[in-house]
């Protein structure tokens, strides 16, 4: 599948670079978030961990939609990297995708662990339910050696 859409709320990080990175041979790798644009350090640690060769990109949602949608005929091998659920939904309703990785979530007030790496709350498995009534296959996968979990189940049990 190309892109690769993934939540993962550390965005780049050693097991992006060490793990996705070489398995899903990624040429690009672009962050899509409205507050990382606006922060220079976080752009430069990030692009400090990414191997030259890999192109690498932060845009706001609403620009990497317009990428998205514009980008015909492109094959360039491009993970695009979110760091909420509720960035995914606002991602999908401009730019649909078929499917989605969950990687990581952290704990937080409201949130129940639905694997050791991913906590979701209410809201964010409304958004989810949301996103799979409208054909979005979500996997949860922290590490490509791992199998994936299907949301789906999981919330059917």
């Amino acid at each position: 599948m190309n892109p690769f859409y993934r939540v993962d709320n550390r965005l780049v990080h050693g097991q992006i670079i060490a793990t996705w990175l070489p398995h899903l041979r990624l040429q690009r790798i672009i962050i899509a978030n409205d507050q990382v644009p606006n922060n220079p350090l976080q752009i430069a640690m990030s692009r400090m961990a990414i191997p030259q060769g890999v192109e690498f990109e932060v845009w706001p949602i609403e620009e990497t939609a317009t990428w998205l949608n514009g980008r015909e005929g492109e094959t360039t091998r491009t993970l695009i990297l979110l760091e909420t659920i509720s960035d995914a939904r606002r991602l999908f309703n401009d730019a649909p995708f078929d499917t989605l990785n969950i990687g990581n979530i952290h704990h937080g007030p409201g949130r129940h662990a639905i694997t050791s790496a991913v906590f979701l709350g209410p809201d964010d498995i409304e958004l989810l339910k949301e996103l799979m009534d409208q054909g979005v296959a979500i996997e949860i996968q922290s590490l490509p050696v791992q199998n994936p979990i299907n949301l789906n189940d999981m919330l059917d049990e």
